[in-house]
């Protein structure tokens, strides 16, 4: 059986070498591995965007798929290296809050982190292509994280990823990613909402507020809607235009999500 595939989540873009670098160390590895493209837009430094799109890209793998994702402004600096096994998706990643997601979503007993040693050879600031990849490979080949050395560690989690309840009807949270199609994509989930209804989402700008709706085709021409993405992440999104458009909120915006009674 072929082993499972391995997907980068970095914010190398595609203007340098940087994000090929890695599938090259996969497969310095071994040249059979699958090494996808995954997603290299992740906006430089932004460690809240790419938690989500962590979370994203491990929900298109198969369980034993290795996600190996690098936004890394610490690169060479304190921060430890993971590896991380939550309910069988692999992830290897530098602790910043990267795993946030993930490791939130995964039930304690199903998840696991060790600390990845960095070698002395590795380049200081460039541990993708040194560290994260060939440990990847590794893990994709079936090594174990207790394989791959290290001691089980805590994650470092970002506060920033999880929505806060203001009070019994409202939940708040900020924009944490803006996709390509223009839609804010913000840190309040499906399961922040404890199976209550949204009646309205608002946002700083002018105390603008949008009405909630099921599917992108629901929202009317020319509007804003909020409604659930496919990661379980609460939007505000337009029909054919970016939400920004037509006022939507910027990342790191607040919005606040009202439930109906």
């Amino acid at each position: 059986m072929a082993p499972p595939p391995i997907a980068f989540v970095t914010d190398y873009g595609s203007g340098d070498t940087y994000a090929a670098a890695l599938s090259a160390a996969v497969w310095q590895v071994d040249p059979s591995l699958l090494a996808l493209t995954g997603m290299h837009g992740v906006p430089p430094g932004d460690v809240l965007a790419g938690a989500y799109h962590v979370k994203a890209m491990a929900a298109a793998l198969p369980r034993g798929g290795v996600v190996c994702a690098v936004v890394d402004p610490g690169v060479g600096g304190e921060r430890r290296a993971l590896a991380v096994d939550a309910g069988g998706h692999l992830f290897v990643l530098p602790d910043n809050g990267l795993v946030s997601y993930v490791w939130d979503e995964t039930p304690p007993l199903s998840r696991q982190a060790v600390s990845l040693p960095i070698s002395e050879d590795a380049s200081a600031t460039f541990h993708g292509r040194d560290v994260f990849a060939p440990a990847a490979a590794r893990l994709a080949l079936g090594a174990s994280l207790r394989d791959l050395g290290g001691d089980k560690v805590e994650p470092v989690l970002l506060d920033a990823a999880f929505a806060r309840h203001e009070s019994d009807d409202e939940v708040t949270g900020v924009v944490c990613a803006v996709d390509r199609f223009g839609n804010a994509i913000t840190t309040v989930r499906d399961a922040d909402l404890g199976g209550r209804h949204v009646s309205a989402v608002e946002w700083a700008k002018k105390g603008r507020s949008v009405l909630a709706v099921r599917t992108y085709a629901e929202i009317p021409d020319g509007a804003l809607a909020a409604l659930p993405g496919s990661a379980g992440h609460w939007e505000i999104a337009a029909r054919e235009c970016p939400a920004a458009d037509l006022g939507g909120p910027a990342r790191g915006a607040t919005v606040r999500v009202h439930l109906a009674a």
